[in-house]
């Protein structure tokens, strides 16, 4: 793939971004204008003074300590972390009496975040993945203890991690299958 290419896949992928957080704007400036217009069918009594909610102090002005590229960057990492995609297998395999569960899982190429995945059974954590940043996998996990049975529901987590703190978590349910 050539650099020219290369550059107008990021470019696409920028500007893609940037209209999602132009949408997710419009659409908020939208909600809230439609909120504004919304009319009680009540007739209101415009002698009775308007209760003020709340107290404290308003500042005119934007946020202190944040830049524009802060707020920007603050915007892309929610959007991104909403936007994260999981890759796992939908069954894993385990032989019996061993704890190494076979387990393809990816952070794949299109998240722009890290993350770490927690293999749960019945509410308690088997394993926890190094971190890993986009573009890369792990093929086994191993577990704290031996599954028990033939059949084994548990839950693959992803914890989305930006700036070294946890902003979104997805969970999926796969099959973990014992062999003989």
């Amino acid at each position: 793939m050539s650099e020219n290419e290369r550059n107008r896949q990021k470019n696409s992928r920028n500007r893609n971004r940037w209209i999602g957080i132009g949408a997710i704007l419009v659409i908020s400036v939208l909600f809230i204008f439609l909120r504004s217009c919304h009319h009680d069918s009540d007739p209101v009594d415009k002698k009775k003074p308007v209760p003020l909610p709340g107290g404290g102090e308003v500042l005119d002005g934007d946020l202190p300590h944040m830049s524009d590229d802060a707020i920007r960057d603050y915007l892309k990492q929610k959007q991104d972390a909403s936007m994260f995609t999981v890759t796992v297998n939908s069954e894993a395999t385990i032989q019996k009496g061993s704890k190494t569960l076979h387990l393809m899982v990816a952070n794949p190429e299109r998240n722009s975040l890290e993350c770490y995945v927690e293999v749960i059974h019945k509410g308690e954590t088997l394993y926890t993945s190094p971190l890993m940043k986009p573009k890369q996998y792990i093929q086994k996990a191993e577990l704290s203890k031996p599954l028990e049975g033939d059949k084994n529901k548990l839950i693959v987590r992803y914890n989305i991690v930006y700036q070294g703190e946890i902003v979104g978590v997805q969970e999926t349910e796969i099959m973990a299958v014992t062999q003989s």
